[in-house]
């Protein structure tokens, strides 16, 4: 789990988003995956580690806006599980 690589994904993400006429992207999502039905899982940069996810948010939020996307940090808590 590369910061290096996070935040050249999230360049390519905004660069993506600018060409399609978008201004923000809603991400990255933080929760924690704690119900593995969670429909949302996958979204989650943090995976099952708080600490990973608190080291590569950083790097995903300044790659997006680095090229004028506004990155929308969401999901902090209590959206991990669907009933």
């Amino acid at each position: 789990w590369s910061e290096v690589d996070t935040k050249r994904w999230a360049v390519a993400l905004a660069e993506e988003f600018k060409v399609k006429g978008a201004n923000v992207l809603l991400g990255p999502g933080v929760n924690v995956h704690r119900v593995a039905r969670g429909g949302r899982n996958a979204e989650y940069i943090s995976g099952e580690a708080p600490y990973l996810g608190s080291r590569l948010a950083v790097p995903y939020v300044q790659g997006v806006q680095s090229k004028g996307v506004l990155a929308v940090v969401k999901h902090f808590v209590t959206n991990d599980q669907e009933t």
